[in-house]
């Protein structure tokens, strides 16, 4: 990079850490025609965008990012924003994965990744997708009265598809290369000649559906005759089943072996001989007796759903012994054999426990002091990326340390990464809702944001905790003068176009309407000093900040 647009990209961040969004632009965009192969400054000017809420120009800009450096994780998340703010939920998620592919650990990633997975479970798919109430109510009826989508109600992957489709909409891509489905489609939308009945009128009485053929009489299954060995084991089993229920455990084990000795291939006599170890607290025996029960089941070909139980049983036992990772492998080869949902539920289980452990696994408050110490290096050097990776580590060694997260915030900050920034302030505040700094951070990032009311609610908040800290008199006049600039007219709309807009707002008229409110802006024309009073109070700050938000009162 040159000197000139290094210089350039320099006064870019200054002011995009100022808060001068429209400057930074004017600073990256000079960089950009210095170097116009610098993926950082497209990076760094995308950001500017969204600060701005002016995505589409964020996302031109992180496609560009993307196109010049395409193994940089951080112009995915870029992208990702940008899609995700502009609805495109979809296209989000998929930018959000790509970063991942090449950076698994990225914490803006797989926060941006969860958010929007958060925002897909929380859609209504009825208002998505027109095929939504296509596919919705009683389609069945309207299919079995035309002759042409009758029939295809008896043929059970058609009925699979159907049935997908109304659970899932959004699904219908997937099908559209079957005729049937859009014959179907045709059908539902009442489209002429649906169904290839072209001279059929559109009023047309139902068919009525096809009789079904009386069932016939199932003849009575002959039963296979056990072989005297065959009949020997199932003697010593049952005797064996009646012994466990009893809590003779010993005896149970002891017919268990008699039966398995008279029938190797009766593995059933295995697998419950093995529950009777696990009641024991043998667990090796157990396993041995499951492995073994598998391996006979494999030779003699019995029922697939045998061997399904023997390695579930393996997973118990593994389950038992907190050996989670093993127990997931158990469950998982359970379901490929017969996936019933206990073993689904099981599976579940084992894998949170797996994951639980994992992140107790790596809990070591020591190791965290020094990401920590590591991160505040990167902090002052403004290193900020490396700073947020040690910080993440920090936090994930000790996740009840509420400073780590304040760290991060800062961090997120500096990046213009506000909304990540407001997480951890948030996340803090769980831990420690009586840490005074967090309060002044949380404020600053919603200044940011222009969110004025919720940064002069934090800023007050904050000043509770520690009334002698000037940062909060200095937090809450930038935001007062910010929001008494924006009473000007930078919409293209005069101020009383703007107070008429503000008076249909019932909460606008609800305040205006407040006999206390009414006295208390009077008093501030005749005594202009008596709002600082008045403020004190957070009900009356938190009216008259909406007030000056909407241009009905200027501060100035």
């Amino acid at each position: 990079m040159s000197a000139a647009a290094l210089e350039a990209k320099n006064k870019g961040n200054a002011a995009f850490s100022a808060g001068q969004f429209e400057e930074a632009i004017k600073h990256f965009s000079e960089a950009i025609e210095l170097d116009p192969s610098n993926h950082v400054l497209y990076s760094n000017r995308s950001a500017a965008f969204a600060s701005l809420k002016k995505f589409e120009d964020a996302l031109k800009d992180a496609e560009k990012t993307v196109q010049t450096k395409p193994d940089w994780a951080k112009g995915f998340s870029r992208k990702g924003v940008a899609l995700f703010s502009l609805g495109r939920v979809e296209d989000a998620e998929k930018a959000f994965q790509e970063g991942l592919k090449l950076e698994p650990t990225n914490a803006q990633l797989l926060e941006g990744l969860s958010d929007v997975q958060k925002a897909k479970a929380q859609r209504r798919p009825q208002g998505e997708n027109p095929f939504a109430q296509l596919f919705g109510g009683d389609i069945y009826t309207k299919l079995r009265s035309n002759p042409q989508t009758a029939k295809f109600l008896d043929q059970p992957d058609f009925l699979q598809k159907l049935n997908g489709l109304k659970s899932d909409p959004n699904s219908m891509q997937l099908y559209m290369q079957d005729p049937r489905i859009m014959t179907a489609v045709s059908v539902l939308l009442g489209l002429p000649g649906a169904g290839g009945e072209e001279d059929e009128p559109m009023d047309y009485e139902p068919t009525p559906p096809p009789k079904k053929e009386e069932p016939k009489p199932k003849e009575p299954e002959k039963k296979v005759e056990l072989s005297s060995e065959e009949k020997t084991s199932e003697e010593f089993k049952e005797k064996g089943n009646a012994a466990y229920k009893a809590k003779k455990f010993d005896e149970a084990i002891e017919l268990y072996t008699k039966a398995y000795e008279a029938s190797p291939k009766n593995i059933t006599c295995l697998t419950n001989r093995a529950a009777v170890y696990i009641e024991q607290a043998k667990y090796a025996e157990a396993i041995a007796d499951c492995e073994k029960a598998i391996e006979e089941g494999r030779s003699h070909m019995v029922d697939y759903k045998l061997i399904a139980k023997a390695y579930q049983r393996i997973g118990n036992v593994h389950m038992k012994t907190k050996n989670f990772s093993e127990a997931v492998e158990a469950y998982k080869k359970s379901n490929t054999e017969d996936r019933t949902p206990q073993t689904i539920e099981f599976l579940k289980k084992a894998e949170k426990a797996l994951e639980e452990k994992t992140k107790n696994d790596y809990i070591d408050p020591q190791k965290s002091v020094e990401a920590k110490e590591r991160g505040n290096d990167f902090f002052k050097k403004g290193q900020f990326p490396d700073a947020i990776r040690e910080y993440s580590d920090a936090i994930a060694r000790n996740p009840k340390d509420h400073v780590l997260y304040s760290n991060r915030a800062a961090t997120y900050t500096k990046l213009g990464e506000y909304r990540y920034g407001i997480k951890d302030c948030d996340e803090c505040i769980k831990i420690n809702a009586e840490f005074p700094k967090i309060y002044s951070r949380k404020g600053l990032l919603h200044y940011f944001m222009k969110e004025y009311d919720k940064a002069i609610q934090a800023y007050e908040t904050g000043k509770k905790l520690d009334p002698n800290n000037p940062e909060w008199e200095d937090g809450m006049r930038r935001v007062f003068e910010a929001m008494s600039g924006r009473t000007n007219d930078t919409s293209g709309k005069t101020v009383e176009q703007r107070r008429e807009e503000a008076l249909r707002d019932p909460e606008i008229v609800e305040i205006l309407s407040d006999v206390v409110m009414n006295q208390i802006l009077q008093d501030m024309q005749s005594n202009p000093k008596a709002i600082q009073e008045h403020l004190k109070n957070p009900i009356v700050a938190a009216k008259f900040n909406k007030l000056v938000a909407a241009g009905i009162v200027s501060t100035r």
